[in-house]
């Protein structure tokens, strides 16, 4: 079996040197964010902690150094601002961006999936799970209850099967091909290269 070359590059994009995302994602993540209009360092964090429900707040040491690298291709512009800077997405930045669009959609889709599942996390830890409650957990993210459960009981089962027989795994692959290709062939409801879905 391959692996496919798009999923193990979102997969690299995901792992840094003990940082949540790699300095590649931050660069073009911060450019997706100045999509939105010219800003200053601080409320870019700020919006990181916005769409993650403050589950990935990234500190300056990360945000700072993408942003001048960014500016040196040339895909961001920095100007001073009294003692602050005020960051702005350049044309070539944008170009830049709508060649990465598929890296761009996966990794900002990833942000705020970290927070909605941030916000199951913490219903399911709660003492009591009224209906109330998970009502407005799913009205926070926009997740059905069910869809949540799913997801945990399909982790469940690969867990259960972990030490299966070569044999077993190759039947668990072949009947979760089947459902990534049903899921993977419905139709896409919206673009995820913005940071306002």
């Amino acid at each position: 079996m391959k692996f496919n070359t798009v999923d193990v590059e979102r997969m690299l994009l995901d792992m840094g040197q003990g940082r949540k995302y790699s300095a590649r994602a931050m660069q073009l993540m911060l450019m997706v964010l100045l999509k939105e209009g010219s800003t200053h360092g601080y409320q870019l964090i700020r919006r990181f902690a916005q769409l993650s429900q403050n589950s990935y707040v990234p500190s300056a040491g990360a945000v700072y150094p993408a942003l001048a690298y960014c500016a040196t291709q040339g895909w961001v512009l920095i100007e001073e601002e009294g003692r602050r800077k005020m960051y702005s997405l350049t044309k070539e930045g944008q170009a830049y961006l709508q060649e990465q669009k598929e890296k761009c959609d996966y990794l900002m889709q990833s942000l705020t999936y970290r927070g909605r599942k941030l916000v199951w996390i913490r219903q399911m830890l709660a003492e009591h799970n009224s209906d109330e409650d998970l009502k407005a957990a799913q009205e926070q993210t926009g997740w059905l209850p069910e869809f949540v459960q799913v997801r945990h009981s399909l982790k469940q089962a690969m867990f259960e099967q972990s030490t299966a027989s070569l044999a077993r795994q190759a039947e668990v692959v072949a009947i979760l091909e089947k459902a990534i290709a049903e899921i993977r062939n419905l139709p896409k409801e919206s673009e995820k290269c913005s940071p306002n879905n």
